[in-house]
């Protein structure tokens, strides 16, 4: 139990850094939708810092094991210049229900520029330093593979444009999102654009992951059913502020073990839009060992292919504290959990771990 949980948050929270790394009452506005759109996701200022809190909810209907699976992140980013790894601290925060079982986890993440340090279950860990330096080696040798320009993100070099992930285009007027005025856009999702563009981006990232067999993915075309996408950006500025995606989903006839339907729920928001950020060390970290992470049934060795070579003597076998959280600070953590909303109650939740 505690295996999946642990593994599941971590793994989310990694995917997520390496995402950050790349990127009131309403009222009347009768801009053009898809022009919004387009100034908002080639708008030339990009979004390097500010505050985000994300949720992630995945509803399993029908079938042998119908359930939920909500994930949470929250936390502040603030990026460096061209080639060097990002700084963010966030926490992550997991729940799954299937019948009368019920997992919860939680962990983060923090890099501080030269530094990085993660927490699993309550407790934080500094990252050993010849770790962070080959990661972020790998992070540099990847960001110069786009060309001369740097600074040109994922999106922009495979030529994919988000805007068109959206067809029959409604300006739905402004709305206040974390104080902030936006122009609030919706739509229906071209579920075939969106496949074709997941393609590319699979296609790439399969040059540094290993093997990708990006043919696989025409199957989300009959998969997916419908889509509903919301795009808040910014009234004056047109950065994106929030992006809601709602999708159904049926899995193909036949799949072993699959629910009869998913219903797919996720929303970003953003605050402080590139407004400066102290991320800070977190304090009392302990070592991150091999017996750590083999603790909380992590493979040391996964990390290391990750990072393709190993991390041969870079993880210590031991030493620290592995001191996990009490019954009660767990209990109060989950029912807090169940209520949080946004970055602040996330970090309250977190806190009560510690306890």
């Amino acid at each position: 139990m505690t295996r999946i949980r642990v593994s599941v948050a971590l793994a989310l929270a990694l995917v997520a850094a390496l995402l950050l790394a790349a990127c009131g009452g309403g009222g009347e506005n009768d801009e053009d939708p898809q022009q919004v759109l387009t100034q908002t996701f080639s708008n030339p200022t990009p979004i390097k810092s500010g505050n985000f809190d994300l949720d992630f909810k995945i509803e399993a209907n029908g079938g042998e094991s119908p359930g939920t699976l909500e994930v949470k992140l929250g936390g502040q980013f603030q990026s460096q210049d061209p080639g060097q790894f990002p700084q963010f601290d966030f926490d992550v925060s997991l729940r799954a229900e299937s019948g009368s079982q019920t997992f919860s986890g939680s962990g983060g993440l923090t890099a501080t520029g030269d530094r990085a340090f993660v927490n699993i279950q309550g407790t934080e860990y500094a990252v050993p330093q010849q770790l962070y330096d080959r990661f972020t080696s790998r992070y540099a040798q990847l960001q110069s593979q786009n060309g001369s320009n740097p600074q040109v993100g994922l999106l922009q070099r495979l030529n994919v444009d988000l805007s068109d992930w959206l067809m029959d285009l409604k300006n739905e007027g402004t709305e206040d999102v974390e104080g902030q005025q936006t122009i609030h856009i919706s739509g229906k999702a071209n579920v075939p654009q969106i496949v074709n563009d997941v393609k590319k981006i699979a296609k790439d990232a399969g040059r540094s992951a290993g093997n990708v067999d990006v043919n696989q993915l025409d199957q989300l075309n009959g998969t997916i059913q419908s889509g509903d996408v919301d795009v808040n950006t910014g009234e004056t500025d047109k950065l994106l502020r929030r992006l809601g995606l709602s999708f159904d989903l049926k899995p193909p006839p036949g799949t072993p073990g699959a629910p009869d339907s998913l219903e797919l729920h996720f929303q970003l928001n953003l605050a402080d839009v590139n407004k400066p950020q102290t991320i800070q060390a977190p304090a009392n970290a302990q070592p991150l060992t091999a017996s750590v992470l083999q603790q909380f049934g992590l493979n040391p060795s996964v990390l290391g292919g990750a990072l393709r070579g190993g991390l041969g003597n870079v993880l210590p076998q031991s030493g620290g504290s592995t001191t996990a959280p009490s019954q009660s600070a767990t209990q109060a953590y989950q029912q807090c959990l169940s209520q949080a909303s946004g970055v602040a109650a996330l970090q309250r939740c977190a806190a009560l771990l510690g306890q």
